[in-house]
Parts: C-alpha cells; structure tokens; sequence
C-alpha cells in the first residue's frame, strides 16, 4: 500500500530504548540522534540507569483508562481503538516484565464508551476519576475533548486524544494531549486536494459543532487563499433527518454552476454522512458535481456497507483525507499483528492510540510516580523521544502532535464489492498533492 513518507524521516535508523525504575530512557527521534523503539511489539533495552532519587511510589498495578465511542456516529473506529488497547497492554506489559519491574498496567478493565456524545464522554471520564484514574486515552471527537477539558484540568487528569483535530482545543499548558496534527494541516490537504482536481467552487455541508465548524472555516480560508469560492451548509448532528440540508445544498451548487470545476465538500461522522449521502443520492443536481470527504468519512466501514457502491458511482469514491502512519518496519509489524489478531485492518487513528498508550506508560515509568501533574509535566519530552508505530510523535507547544503527512482514500469497486482504498497523498513538507497512478 503506497504511502507518504515525509521528508524529515531518517530510514534505516538502528532503534534503542533505555529505560529504568522511574529511570531515563532514550527513544528515537530521527535526525536528533535520539534512540527509539525497537520493534513494533516490545521494545528492547540496551541498558537501565538508576532509580531516581527517592526512588519510585509506583503501585503494583497502574491503571490507563481509555474513553472511547463504542457506540453512536464514532463507533466503527472506536472498536479498532479498543482493539489496539488490546494489543497496547499486552505489549507494554511484556516490556515492563523484561525491566524486572514490580508493576502491570491495566488498560482494557478502564475503558468507558463516550458514545460519541458529549455528555457521554463527561460521565466516562468522572466514571473513570471515580476509581483513581489519572490518565487517559481519548475521546475520539473533539466536542467530547472540549466537554471533558475543564474537568480534566481541575481535577489534574491527563487526556491524549488520538483523534481530537480541532484547532480550537490547541491549547498550551492544559492536560489535553493529542497524537494527531490539528486541522491546520488537514485543512491545507484538503483545500490542495481539491485544487488538484481541478475545482474552483466548493460547497461545504458541515457540522455545526466545534470540529465541523473549525474545519469548514480553516477550509475556507485556504482554498479562497489559492483563488476559489466557497460556500456552506451546517448542520446539527444530533438532528434525524437531514433533507432539508441536503435540499439547501443542493440549490447552493446550482447557484455556484454545475459543472466539473464545482465539488461538494462533506465534513462528517460515519453516521451522519450516511444521512447526507442517501439523502443526495438521487438528486440530480448532486451527482453532477465531484464529492470530497475527510477524516470523518475516511476508511469508514459504516459508509462502506451502508452506502458504499453508491459512493463509488455517484459521489466521486468520496476521496477523502486520513492521517497517514510513517511507513515504518514497526508500522508493518503492528499492521500484520492487528490483521491477524482481529482479521481487519487498523485505521490510523489505532496507530494513535497504540502509541498514546505507550507514551503514557512509558512517562509514568519516567516520572517513578502515578501523578496527574507530574505526567503533564513529562509527558512532552517522552513523546519527542519516542518513534511508534504512527512515526516520530514530536507535540509543539500545545501539545498536538507537531506534523504528519495525510493518505488520500476512496472508495473503489473492486471484484465487485466497494473498498477503501488508496489513492493519494498530501505531503506537509512540500505542501503537494500526490495521486497514485491510476487514481
């Protein structure tokens, strides 16, 4: 599967981590001569240091909680996430074991469903807090990250997100962490990937909540920024039937000119956007025009069975952009496992969240002690050194991951059934569009 590789990765690099009883470590950070991780199941040590100095107040049993949207318009990603915690905690727990030390890390028996909702995600967390929980992984959606966000840091619990893009939670000094770029990126990736296919009008149906309304507004600044005209569509997530905007939408296309420089951009869950698309599936004005989506749509399972072959003759394959993984030997090793443990494949955001728990584990190790605050304190230079199975996971001053390129995916009809697949790349390092051959 072809995939970008950004610039800055230096391959072939030989991996190491140093690691003790609360002790440094040395993980790999590329072109800084930093070590790493050395294979994508359990990292192997060269060497221990010392305690520090007090020595380490770790309990026996270290819980990571994880909130996660186990049901509602999230759901078909939340179940890989589970997943990959699956895998997280029994190789974490192998590398624990290796370093002789006294502890376990208990991830799976702290995972709470969010529902993809915002009071879901306030009741997971303050379920979790409950039992002494002081770091976890999530939520998915970033309306549930700004739900949980005062909370969290009131009562000094750390949250890393492997999905949470919205720039308006880019925030320094908070105890919100996020192993994905922000829609900064995403934003550009989309504005350019449309432009590369020659559209210059675009129509946006969006939701009206903290990350659908960010997007759209970064979107369009981006894409009238390189000479095209946007309009937009919001609306409520929550609502059931969604004709009404559809119906809107499509009189916006017409009023912007049906024609092959015109393209209806679609910021969405799975859920919702099954709505969208059924609902402009036999529109005449709607599937005259390019369709594009984003990291709401991509790779999802839900559009793919519900609406899938529609999709890939009426809506342009959806093209929609994902972050994208570093390729990596421990990339393709965590791929192969997830594949042949659950019999599918991990989207990227599994590989966010593996990591997220490894970055968690290994800065409780780090700071020798289970304290919310003096993990929040750590936890940024941990992930500077450590290189996962998503890549080198840098945060910049908001503690969001620093840079990442973006996969392009489609949906495809291939032995006649639709698929996810392929079909382009965004490359951050040089701001460009890539298209596959053949897409």
């Amino acid at each position: 599967m072809a995939k970008p590789v950004a610039l800055w990765l230096v391959v072939g690099i030989v991996i190491g981590l140093v690691i003790g009883a609360g002790a440094s470590y040395a993980i790999l950070a590329g072109a800084k001569g930093t070590g790493g991780v050395a294979a994508a199941g359990t990292p192997t040590p060269t060497s221990t240091a010392a305690a520090p100095t007090g020595g380490s107040t770790l309990p026996s049993e270290i819980p990571i909680g994880a909130i996660l949207p186990l049901t509602g318009d999230l759901s078909g990603y939340g179940e890989k996430w589970k997943y990959a915690l699956q895998l997280a905690e029994e190789d974490i727990n192998a590398y624990v074991q290796k370093l002789g030390l006294n502890v376990r890390f208990e991830i799976t028996d702290y995972i709470e469903d969010t529902k993809t909702s915002e009071e879901g995600a306030i009741a997971a967390i303050q379920t979790l807090a409950a039992k002494g929980v002081k770091v976890v992984l999530g939520p998915g959606a970033s309306a549930s990250v700004a739900a949980v966000q005062n909370y969290v840091n009131s009562n000094k619990i750390v949250i890393i997100s492997p999905s949470s893009t919205a720039i308006s939670l880019a925030l320094p000094g908070d105890y919100i962490f996020r192993t994905v770029t922000t829609d900064a990126f995403q934003a550009k990736a989309i504005a350019k990937m449309l432009w590369s296919r020659g559209v210059r009008k675009a129509a946006v149906i969006y939701r009206n909540d903290d990350w659908g309304v960010g997007l759209f507004n970064n979107f369009k600044d981006e894409f009238e920024g390189l000479g095209g005209r946007v309009d937009g569509v919001p609306y409520d997530p929550k609502a059931e039937d969604l004709s009404s905007e559809v119906r809107t939408l499509s009189d916006k296309v017409s009023a912007l000119g049906v024609g092959a420089d015109t393209a209806v951009l679609l910021i969405s869950f799975e859920e919702d956007g099954i709505k969208i698309l059924m609902a402009a599936e036999n529109d005449p004005v709607l599937t005259q025009v390019k369709w594009f989506g984003c990291d709401g749509t991509a790779c999802s399972t839900k559009i793919l069975e519900a609406i899938g072959d529609a999709v890939a003759t009426k809506f342009s394959g959806l093209p929609s952009t994902l972050f994208a993984p570093t390729e990596s030997p421990k990339r393709e090793e965590f791929v192969e496992k997830f594949k042949a443990r659950f019999h599918m494949e991990p989207d990227a955001y599994s590989h966010n969240i593996y990591d997220a728990a490894w970055i968690a584990a290994l800065t409780i190790i780090e700071v020798g002690k289970y304290d919310g605050e003096a993990i929040k304190e750590a936890l940024p230079e941990v992930a500077a050194r450590y290189f996962g199975v998503s890549g080198w996971v840098v945060l910049n001053e908001n503690g969001d991951r620093a840079f990442g390129d973006y996969t392009i995916f489609a949906i495809a009809i291939e032995d006649g059934k639709p698929t996810w697949k392929p079909v382009g790349a965004y490359i951050s390092s040089t701001d460009e569009i890539q298209w596959f051959t053949g897409a």
